[in-house]
């Protein structure tokens, strides 16, 4: 048995990580919804992961497009003085752009973050989870063998698990999707009986 005793929403990490919880849930939506593009994404993206030798294509690249840059100066500044050449110009500018394309092309990939929406989000349920005095309502949510239990003060609601449709998990949080459209985000910290692994 399982018991939390639900306290206030105060840790200034909780926002970081309830945006981390709702991209995780958003990602599962997609893939289900989606899954033959998602399929196609990840396929691109092991591709662009794999080997061993990504560093030294990396290190290649950038070595052409510094080569490219100075190529191309070296053939626009003749091609400005006069006689203007327009043939050394262009010649000069593809070079350039060429060599910046490809210095940009090298670049080690940024990790994919959280989606605005889901930052937007995560605010709105903390601010909703923060103006209820947790400590003060007394909710206890005892997950037992057969369902799990939603109790504060006189109130009681019983859920059986075959309701809970997702679970997601970060350092401090624990969302729990169930039902339709209702989530509760549990903090590890309000685990009273039970060990959280």
């Amino acid at each position: 048995m399982f018991r939390f005793q639900l306290r206030n929403y105060t840790d200034p990490a909780l926002e970081g990580e309830t945006a981390e919880l709702l991209r995780q849930r958003l990602e599962r939506h997609s893939r289900q919804t989606v899954p033959g593009l998602w399929k196609a994404t990840d396929a691109l993206n092991a591709y662009a992961a794999q080997g061993p030798g990504r560093e030294t294509r990396q290190r290649r690249n950038r070595i052409y497009a510094v080569i490219l840059m100075v190529l191309g100066a070296f053939v626009l500044v003749p091609g400005l003085m006069k006689p203007r050449a327009p043939v050394l110009i262009a010649a000069g500018v593809l070079a350039l752009l060429s060599g910046l394309g490809l210095l940009i092309l090298s670049r080690k990939p940024k990790p994919a973050g959280v989606p605005a929406a889901c930052r937007e989000e995560a605010k709105k349920l903390l601010e909703r989870q923060r103006s209820v005095d947790w400590d003060a309502a007394k909710t206890q949510i005892t997950f037992a063998d057969i369902a799990w239990t939603i109790s504060s003060g006189e109130q009681q609601e019983t859920i059986p698990y075959d309701q809970i449709t997702g679970l997601y998990e970060t350092e401090h949080l624990w969302l729990l999707v169930y039902g339709q459209d209702k989530a509760l985000l549990l903090q590890k910290s309000d685990l009273v009986s039970g060990a959280a692994d």
